[in-house]
């Protein structure tokens, strides 16, 4: 709290921000790890919601009201979601790598369908039939190109092609029923 502390300047902000760290610390730590599932990234959220405050220390009461909680508690939810769409551009970009299809909505409910759902077409593929499952593995997992596992599978460049459209069909068919997509 003492680097906080030798950002403000006068005496009676220091006073005033010590009451708001030790008020809504906690509160606002729980809110984070609620959204975000990670003591780390909880406590990054938290420690940047705090220096937002030091700037903007004016504007808030340290008396324990509603408007400051849900000041502090709005900036918490905004960088929570900021947090995960930053992770969820990583995971896209890991996940396009690796030729997988994933909903793009940018909504927190998103995230988490998001990884639903890949999880859920990794099942789907598991649970399909030869030679579907060989080629979407080879396809989408050991990022394999056409002629490649028509070679490793004893088939035809254009018959893979086909059974890999075939089954990314399959798997369309199986997401919609399920409402992910």
């Amino acid at each position: 709290m003492i680097h906080y502390l030798q950002l403000l300047n006068t005496q009676q902000d220091k006073d005033k921000f010590v009451i708001l760290y030790q008020r809504y610390f906690q509160p606002l730590y729980s809110t984070a790890f609620e959204i975000l599932k990670d003591h780390a990234a909880s406590e990054d959220v938290v420690h940047e919601t705090f220096l937002i405050l030091i700037d903007h220390i004016d504007n808030v009461d340290e008396q324990a009201s509603m408007k400051t909680w849900n000041y502090l508690a709005t900036i918490v939810r905004r960088l929570c979601i900021d947090s995960l769409r930053k992770q969820k551009k990583t995971i896209l970009r890991d996940m396009e790598s690796e030729n997988v299809w994933v909903a793009s909505d940018d909504d927190i409910e998103s995230d988490f369908i998001g990884k639903e759902m890949t999880e859920q077409v990794k099942n789907l593929i598991q649970q399909m039939d030869y030679p579907y499952k060989q080629v979407l593995l080879l396809q989408y997992y050991n990022k394999m190109k056409g002629g490649d596992i028509a070679e490793n599978l004893d088939l035809k460049p254009e018959n893979v092609r086909q059974i890999a459209k075939r089954g990314r069909e399959q798997l369309k068919k199986q997401l919609k029923e399920r409402g992910y997509i």
